[in-house]
């Protein structure tokens, strides 16, 4: 007997625990999530060391970030950097996904991004539509003033008294050099230095997968399997039927396949399955089902570091290693919010032999440092994701074409002299060293500034932009619904389909501008609203999807 469910969702990182969690809540659906990584379910003492490390929120378990970095949740990403050599970024393989490891800042979108969403063809997510999602989705004590909801997903600020020393320092520099106060940092298009909503209860990290797996892992009607990697959909002429892992092993969706393996490995697979360009998918020998840009207009948030050693006493081991982040817009787009400056107390990064590309948000420097991320929130520059075989242990290529326009080069310049002089505040430097490799002349010449940020350019880990969510004449590989394009529909059955099996694609999110800062709370709030079209109440055959008036 074949093994089949009713429908197999691929990766169980932030889209697939949602994804899954409300499909199974329709007992007459069979439900197999399937993760790369490991689980860390249930507690035993060969996954406790994973667990700690999962669960502590004053960490972040990454390479460069920690000198606890777990090896195995990571697929260490190949990424190119112009002008140089390839750098390692961490992207989690997991479950829970990057919610699982990462620094769990958790701010929205603004109204401004919903424009440019809806400008791209998508008119269902402005800023009205989106915000009761926000709502709904976030239990925020300190968020938006008389909303009356608590959601599900557990937010908490720090208080200003409750910081660490250079978190402080951080945002009193920050003050003094012109940024305004705000309590918080989520409010509508909000300017200003604060204290970060972050996804954590006390000291435990809150990944989307303890909110929607953890408390549905005994229903009978959702599997779980862990380290197994996913080579490619199956399909029938032009009909998904179900997927192949690695090996060779099948199984089958009698719904759907769903696809939630991130902005880098769902287009790999989409790829390795015939869904992309023809030209690239002939040349390395793989027949074409649907023409789509997958894996074009890749994106990135750049990071410029700027990194000093702490003096003595400057920082303690209950310290978080990130709060606190200022956010403004530039001189080019006044009202945006596209310039970011994250404090971090707290990165390590192990000396490297010549061999080693690992470029961390420390930038190249090593040991134990702290200081502020610059980030680049709206990039220009545009790359591409593309498989180099039809081999799934192959990674694909990644260039996100980081800082090549001349808008992205005036932005990076911006944000890092604006960093620079937060950096060299009184306040900061009484707790921080003079920052390295960097000086006042080389912040006053854009020659020099240019050549400080290519060489410490690196990665927030925010790649987007692979299945862009947009009209099919703007690059949509999704429409608003989420819907892949150039494939039929099976009859009024309204969901993601490719030949009438969905092919949902968790970077479909990820469309150009969709975040203008972490991408964290943007990409769970969209796969929040898609997934509203597998609740119960939308699951008969005769009934609508959430977009089916548009």
């Amino acid at each position: 007997m074949p093994e089949t469910y009713t429908h197999v969702v691929v990766g169980a990182g932030t889209a697939g625990s949602i994804v899954a969690s409300r499909i199974s809540e329709n007992p007459s659906f069979n439900v197999l999530l399937i993760e790369a990584g490991p689980d860390y379910h249930p507690p035993s003492q060969s996954n406790s060391r994973l667990r700690a490390a999962l669960q502590d929120a004053r960490r972040v378990p990454m390479k460069g970030q920690t000198d606890q970095y777990i090896p195995e949740i990571d697929w260490n990403v190949q990424v190119q950097v112009p002008n140089s050599a390839l750098m390692t970024v961490p992207q989690a393989k997991v479950v829970g996904g990057g919610s699982s490891i990462n620094g769990g800042t958790a701010l929205r979108n603004t109204s401004a991004d919903s424009e440019e969403w809806a400008a791209l063809g998508n008119p269902a997510w402005s800023f009205e539509e989106v915000l009761p999602v926000y709502r709904s989705l976030e239990d925020d004590r300190d968020g938006d003033a008389g909303s009356g909801i608590r959601g599900m997903h557990i937010l908490t600020r720090a208080k200003v008294s409750e910081l660490g020393r250079i978190q402080q320092a951080f945002v009193e520099g920050a003050s003094k050099c012109g940024f305004d106060f705000v309590n918080n940092l989520n409010a509508t298009s909000t300017e200003g230095v604060g204290c970060s909503p972050c996804c954590r209860k006390g000291n435990v990290r809150v990944s989307l997968a303890n909110t929607f797996i953890d408390p549905v892992r005994n229903r009978r009607n959702i599997s779980i399997m862990a380290n197994r990697i996913v080579d490619r959909i199956t399909f029938d002429g032009s009909r998904a039927t179900g997927i192949e892992l690695v090996g060779g092993h099948r199984i089958y969706a009698s719904e759907e396949v769903i696809v939630c393996a991130g902005a880098i490995f769902s287009p790999a697979i989409l790829q390795r399955s015939g869904v992309g360009s023809p030209k690239e998918l002939a040349r390395l020998g793989i027949d074409c089902i649907a023409d789509l840009p997958v894996g074009a207009n890749a994106s990135d948030h750049p990071c410029i570091p700027l990194m000093a050693r702490p003096r003595l006493g400057a920082y303690s081991a209950k310290d978080y290693s990130l709060q606190c982040n200022a956010r403004w817009s530039s001189q080019l787009r006044p009202g945006i919010v596209d310039l970011q400056l994250v404090c971090f107390s707290y990165l390590f990064t192990e000396a490297q032999s010549a061999a080693e590309t690992q470029r961390s948000l420390a930038g190249n420097v090593t040991g134990h440092v702290a200081g502020i991320g610059c980030n680049v929130n709206k990039p220009d520059s545009l790359g591409f994701v593309m498989i180099q075989s039809a081999n799934a242990m192959e990674q694909p290529v990644v260039s996100p074409n980081y800082l090549q326009s001349s808008n992205d080069k005036a932005l990076a310049r911006e944000v890092v002299r604006r960093g620079y002089e937060v950096m060299t505040s009184p306040d900061m430097q009484s707790i921080l060293e003079c920052p390295i490799r960097i000086d006042e002349e080389a912040i006053a010449s854009n020659d020099r500034l240019d050549q400080y940020i290519q060489a410490h350019l690196t990665s927030t880990y925010h790649f987007c932009g692979t299945c862009r969510m947009a009209s099919r004449a703007k690059g949509g590989v999704v429409d608003q619904s989420g819907r892949v394009y150039e494939t039929p529909l099976r009859g009024d059955y309204q969901s993601y389909a490719v030949a009438g099996k969905a092919l949902y694609d968790g970077s479909g999110i990820a469309i150009v501008g969709l975040v203008y800062g972490r991408e964290a709370m943007p990409s769970v709030h969209w796969k929040m609203r898609l997934a509203q079209n597998f609740h119960p109440s939308y699951l008969s055959r005769a009934g609508r999807s959430l977009f089916s008036a548009q």
